[in-house]
């Protein structure tokens, strides 16, 4: 195949950090007008390819590439740029104090030339927003949108300009927290740009959705690529299989079925987003919280928590109150909670693992010092037990992929024992074989006798990994599935349907 032929080249892509190689002579064709679906396990060398692209990192000597058989020349986020290549990556690169507007024009242009019209400016993002949701107030600061609008907003900005087929678009993971319906939404734009001839190179690690809508798909392995095809001529379990490098068995475990006390109730709470709700959370059970963007899923364990102070109502766990409001309290009282937004809500980038994972458990100012070697050593082997890679207790937050990053704020909450857990989209950015881990660690610590509440917009996980599922509507609880009833079909519908208070 010439490379006039082909929309992107990449021959021998190679890059090198002190004591790992991250990749190791990668050979990657992207061919014009197709969507090119890109996988491999947290660490695997997707996104140090994705910032080579983009011109973060420089690779190394050897490296070459051809955008529509002209060299695309690497290191140069201005030569990237002027290539036509554009990315939304995992982290959205939004203002959160900026509206809609003047996020949409970051990085490109307001839409007048000579002065600003505040009405014109309205009506050129509103235009834009629209292509992919309704509703939205562009006058809203960011930080007022919920996870799915901003990367919906983050796309809508990508867009702007890739109507020829000049350039690549990169989607680094776009549809993590949308809801069914805005991932179909999602798709339908990322055709239209197809239409184009415009390549896409689509990483994701949901299966399912290269199945929808890729026509080729790679693996990546250890920074290696270790294998190319044409969607229609593989199967998941192949694709498994070549991202884990083994065959995996069965990817969800089985529910726990026994449920134990009430460790958690809420009564009357009432806070933003979420209306009078009463819930009872039993140990041993992972209960399930399903519901559309707006619903009230998003912020009901964030009340629950007390990250988010409740307006009314009271909260106990195993039978004594908890001070509402107050995430200190709700520590002391054995709670734990995994936000959706790791990086922004549960973490310090800058930090080791070890002080990450060990952050609730400072010691009391009366204690001298800390055994470092011991707490290392501890950590490690909670890192080892959720699959981290690398489980090096010493290396900095920030350095992780974004789904080995989830799994270290996992393995804070399930190293200190805490015996209510809380976990807003668990699995968000994870591998299949991270998944797997994670799955089975929160198994584990449901039959050890803790209680899970997950919320999650992958209605297929919370059928699959839940004895039940609630889902939201409205800031209420309207439906209430378990047993045959519960099934990702069930879920999607009752999400998607009016209904009455549970």
């Amino acid at each position: 195949m010439s490379q006039s032929s082909v929309g992107l080249s990449l021959r021998g892509m190679s890059k090198s950090f002190p004591g790992q190689r991250a990749l190791a002579g990668v050979d990657l064709d992207i061919l014009p007008g197709t969507v090119h679906a890109l996988l491999g396990a947290n660490g695997s060398g997707k996104s140090t390819l994705i910032k080579i692209l983009a011109g973060y990192h420089s690779p190394d000597p050897g490296s070459t590439a051809y955008l529509n058989g002209e060299p695309l020349t690497l290191g140069s986020a201005t030569a990237a740029h002027r290539a036509g290549l554009r990315f939304v990556h995992q982290d959205l690169g939004l203002i959160p104090d900026l509206n809609v507007i003047d996020n949409l024009a970051l990085g490109s242009e307001y839409a007048g030339k000579w002065w600003l019209s505040g009405r014109r400016e309205a009506a050129a993002a509103r235009e834009l927003v629209q292509m992919l949701m309704d509703g939205v107030d562009v006058r809203r600061p960011v930080r007022e949108l919920s996870p799915a609008q901003k990367t919906i907003l983050a796309i809508a900005r990508t867009l702007r300009g890739t109507s020829s087929a000049a350039g690549l678009l990169v989607l680094d993971e776009p549809t993590a927290t949308l809801p069914a319906h805005e991932v179909d939404v999602l798709f339908e734009v990322v055709r239209r740009v197809q239409a184009t001839g415009t390549p896409v190179l689509y990483v994701t690690h949901r299966l399912d959705e290269v199945f929808q809508i890729a026509d080729t798909v790679s693996v990546l392995r250890d920074g290696r690529h270790v294998f190319s095809s044409a969607v229609n001529q593989t199967t998941q379990r192949e694709l498994v299989t070549h991202i884990a490098g083994r065959p995996l068995d069965e990817l969800y475990p089985a529910p726990p079925t026994s449920a134990g006390a009430v460790l958690l109730t809420a009564r009357g709470v009432s806070g933003r987003g979420v209306r009078d709700l009463d819930l009872d959370l039993h140990a041993g059970e992972i209960l399930g919280v399903a519901g559309l963007d707006g619903s009230g899923r998003d912020e009901l364990n964030r009340l629950l928590f007390g990250q988010q102070l409740p307006f009314a109502g009271q909260i106990t766990i195993a039978g004594t109150p908890v001070t509402l409001g107050q995430p200190p309290a709700s520590i002391s009282a054995g709670v734990g909670y995994l936000p959706a937004d790791r990086r922004l809500h549960s973490a310090t980038p800058y930090m080791t693992l070890t002080e990450n994972v060990t952050l609730p458990d400072l010691p009391s100012p009366s204690l001298r010092w800390i055994s470092l070697r011991a707490e290392q050593r501890d950590v490690r082997t909670w890192l080892k037990r959720l699959e981290v890679s690398p489980a090096a207790p010493e290396r900095q937050f920030s350095t992780l992929s974004g789904g080995n990053q989830q799994k270290t704020v996992l393995a804070r909450w399930l190293r200190r024992g805490s015996r209510v857990l809380l976990l807003d989209e668990p699995t968000q950015g994870v591998d299949v074989g991270g998944k797997q881990a994670i799955y089975n660690a929160l198994g584990q610590a449901a039959r050890g006798g803790a209680a899970l509440l997950i919320t999650s917009s992958d209605a297929e996980e919370l059928a699959e990994i839940c004895a039940t599922v609630l889902v939201m509507r409205d800031g209420r609880i309207t439906a209430r599935l378990s047993g045959p009833t519960l099934t990702t079909d069930a879920i999607v519908s009752a999400s998607l349907t009016e209904g009455t208070p549970a």
